[in-house]
């Protein structure tokens, strides 16, 4: 792992210095960290398991169990069958925020209809600070540093005075659309004054349509006793790992509504009002 990036105040300045740095460094650092590591090729390819527009038509049932996804990497953000809750991945351990709130560990017999994971190794360390940080400026801040077709892993960890995030209750059957089910079923916390990681992928728009372009970031407070999805958030200063990824890997769903859904139309404007 590279260290951090001497990064001490937000000013046009500094993104100028901190674009030049990573520009240069994160290449060569990248080549010696997976040196050292060793790490199998493939490791380094975000993997995803169904695609956003199933999930968005009511594919809410998969076959690929958590121990499986495991396999596929130790990082990474998704739901649970039934759409029951958020899934968060970190250090290989995999979290269910449900939508009373509660925050636990799953056993691997459960299962996935929609994930996106990665073998996490941080290319680069970028250091962010406010007064003031949302969670908009720290997007805004990444994506002037970072090229707009990578694909990338993101953790950032940091104090936050507020986070706004959501969980979903579990769909029952006749599964309608997502923006549906949410738009009934969606319950939002907003916590204070906690400390934790935003896990998640910044990714091109050319995944539009298989993935969620942009940011797609799920929070999980150290104590383990809160997270969801991410709305917004303000913060002092955050900490941003940054894993670079060679490509991505699809596994269609496995589960038969798979081969039955309708994925014709364009969902993305469904996409926006639920991200």
């Amino acid at each position: 792992m590279t260290p951090p990036l001497p990064f001490h105040k937000i000013r046009h300045h500094w993104l100028i210095a901190a674009f030049m740095i990573i520009a240069s460094i994160a290449p060569a650092h990248a080549q010696r960290a997976r040196s050292a590591h060793s790490a199998p090729a493939d490791q380094d390819f975000m993997y995803q398991y169904s695609i956003i527009d199933a999930l968005m038509a009511g594919v809410f049932d998969g076959d690929l169990t958590i121990g499986q996804l495991k396999k596929k990497g130790d990082f990474g953000v998704g739901t649970f069958n039934r759409v029951d809750g958020e899934l968060l991945i970190d250090k290989g351990h995999v979290y269910k925020v449900s939508y009373n709130g509660s925050v636990k560990e799953v056993p691997d017999t459960d299962s996935t209809s929609a994930a996106f994971v990665k073998f996490f190794k941080a290319d680069t360390i970028i250091r962010l600070e406010g007064p003031g940080l949302t969670y908009e400026k720290v997007q805004e801040q990444l994506t002037h540093l970072l090229n707009p077709n990578g694909i990338y892993a993101l953790r950032i960890h940091g104090t936050f005075p507020t986070m706004t995030t959501r969980a979903e209750k579990p769909a029952d059957r006749p599964y309608t659309t997502l923006s549906a089910h949410l738009k009934e079923n969606q319950v939002v916390f907003e916590l204070k004054n906690t400390k934790g990681i935003c896990s998640g992928f910044l990714l091109p728009p050319y995944l539009a349509r298989t993935n969620v372009p942009g940011y797609h970031l799920h929070y999980l407070a150290d104590d383990h006793r809160s997270g969801g999805h991410i709305f917004r958030f303000t913060a002092d200063a955050v900490t941003v790992e940054v894993d670079i990824a060679k490509g991505f890997t699809i596994e269609n769903n496995t589960n038969a509504e798979f081969g039955k859904v309708n994925l014709q139309p364009d969902r993305g404007a469904e996409l926006k009002k639920i991200e």
